[in-house]
């Protein structure tokens, strides 16, 4: 069964580098400064390589080993109609679009294939490309655009013999532009799954069709800040606003009036009602309330359990809103928009990240004694965890602040202590208590009650009481296991965890 192996959105530059989530297994290296990201309505963000700049992915393992296919959109516009751009290259074989004929051609590996009747790959428009290693050392290139493989079969096919690392991208004339975005490798690619992979890549990466309807005085805004004009994001998220903005234009209707929101994947965070968490959402859905609205307001709705997640760090996102079942209207000679059909618009966002570092501020471990002892007869024990400040500043914790402490092996705990619910804060050396909120059943993070400054260098102490190890088992046995302190609205850093140890087994002793 098809797995995706890499992943890369191709869609923001840190320190003139890609975003790498593979660094172990994939090594990438830019040339060139003229690289920008940009977006636009048909496909959102994306990676603009302009004149000679070059993007090399080096992989660990082959990357044209049978059932692989490498999936990716690309965009491209020609400053000489008569010359040949570069679309993609694995190893030294180049896959380019040429002139042939005074047609337009995909060529690779000197075969080439000329527009025609069913084929027509032109300039400034997206296309999703995909490039299919079999398990006979063939190669087969399928080329599409947003109307969905009309192609059912390869546009080109040519044996595969040799054995590649890299793929490269770009490396044009000065003038010329690439756009490259969502390049995805696939492993374990059967024959009759190639057709699915892809019409499932489109449709979960080209969310952005060119489809807007969008009228210059009308447009929308999403704000989860009083004081920037951006979204903001915060350790602490706050809550998401609509509006939409009608210009000029009255709303005459609001019969059954719903709006989605659509952004790439990886931006927005939704908690379901039913507490499902989908971890990356790219379609919001809005309803309105009618009660107080009149047909000369604007429309405004409170996005519930939306946050902001960011996994792609952009520093800009497209936002694509569709707004059904209300009647806009400038005059009695102007365009009616739109009972049946969406009203579409397209709008891109400054974001801006106030979590402060990506660091964690503590080193923590336990102090004294660090084994739970799981024989005959044991008891219920409690541990001290150390948690000190190695940042070169004081941390002011406010009542936002908290700790809990979460592992993938609770199960080492009889069942009924085995939550580590019964937490308190300490003060180092004198172990006298710090005031912290009542924990609630929905909420198992500890809370400061009031301002604690704890100074570089200096600790404070987490007691967890009420542990009691299982006897050990197969699935038990006596070792040490990994637990990890998760903080969070520390004041200047991102949430995070910092992992600590806990043995069970014969005591010992550590300081």
């Amino acid at each position: 069964m098809a797995k995706l192996s890499y992943y890369f959105p191709l869609d923001n530059l840190v320190n003139d580098d890609i975003i790498n989530n593979y660094k172990s297994q994939v090594q990438s290296a830019l040339e060139n400064n003229t690289i920008e990201v940009d977006f636009d309505q048909y496909k959102g963000s994306y990676l603009n390589f302009r004149d000679g700049s070059k993007l090399e992915l080096t992989f660990k393992k082959n990357i044209n080993k049978g059932a692989t296919l490498l999936n990716f959109f690309f965009n491209y516009d020609k400053k000489n109609n008569n010359d040949t751009i570069n679309l993609l290259a694995i190893g030294d074989k180049i896959l380019s679009v040429l002139k042939s004929n005074k047609k337009n051609a995909l060529s690779f590996k000197n075969s080439i294939k000329v527009n025609d009747i069913d084929f027509k790959i032109r300039e400034n428009a997206w296309f999703n490309g995909s490039i299919y290693f079999d398990e006979n050392g063939n190669l087969d290139i399928y080329i599409t655009d947003e109307k969905f493989l009309l192609n059912r079969k390869p546009i080109i096919s040519v044996n595969n013999s040799d054995e590649h690392q890299n793929i490269i991208i770009g490396g044009n004339k000065e003038g010329d532009q690439l756009r490259i975005a969502d390049l995805s490798v696939y492993s374990d690619v059967t024959k009759d799954e190639v057709e699915n992979i892809i019409n499932k890549s489109i449709a979960q990466r080209l969310i952005l069709l060119s489809k807007s309807t969008l009228i210059d005085t009308v447009s929308f805004n999403l704000n989860n800040s009083a004081e920037y004009d951006k979204l903001v994001i915060e350790n602490k998220q706050q809550p998401l606003s609509f509006e939409f903005l009608q210009g000029d234009m009255a709303l005459e209707k609001y019969a059954d009036c719903v709006a989605k929101l659509k952004v790439k994947k990886g931006f927005f965070k939704y908690q379901a009602a039913e507490n499902k968490e989908i971890e990356e959402s790219d379609e919001i859905d809005i309803s309105f309330s009618f009660d107080q609205q009149t047909n000369t307001t604007n429309l405004k709705a409170i996005l519930d359990g939306v946050s902001i997640i960011n996994s792609l760090e952009q520093e800009r996102v497209l936002v694509q809103l569709e707004i059904y079942n209300l009647t806009l209207t400038k005059d009695e000679f102007s365009t009616t928009y739109t009972k049946f059909q969406p009203l579409i618009i397209d709008k891109v966002f400054e974001v801006i990240d106030l979590r402060g570092a990506n660091e964690c501020p503590f080193e923590v471990f336990i102090l004294g004694n660090d084994t739970l002892y799981n024989g005959v007869g044991n008891n219920i024990q409690a541990v001290n965890l150390l948690i000190n400040n190695i940042s070169d500043k004081e941390l002011k914790f406010s009542d936002d602040s908290a700790f809990r402490v979460m592992s993938n092996f609770l199960h080492i705990l009889e069942n009924d202590v085995q939550q580590t619910g019964n937490l308190k804060l300490k003060q180092f050396h004198s172990f006298n208590d710090i005031p912290t909120k009542p924990r609630s059943t929905g909420n198992d993070f500890l809370y400061y009650q009031n301002e604690y400054v704890l100074a570089n260098a200096e600790s404070v102490i987490l007691e967890i009481s009420g542990l009691k190890a299982k006897q050990p088992a197969f699935t038990n046995p006596s070792g040490s296991y990994p637990f990890y302190l998760e903080y969070k609205n520390i004041p200047g850093y991102r949430n995070g965890k910092a992992k600590f140890y806990i043995k069970t087994g014969k005591i010992f002793y550590s300081l």
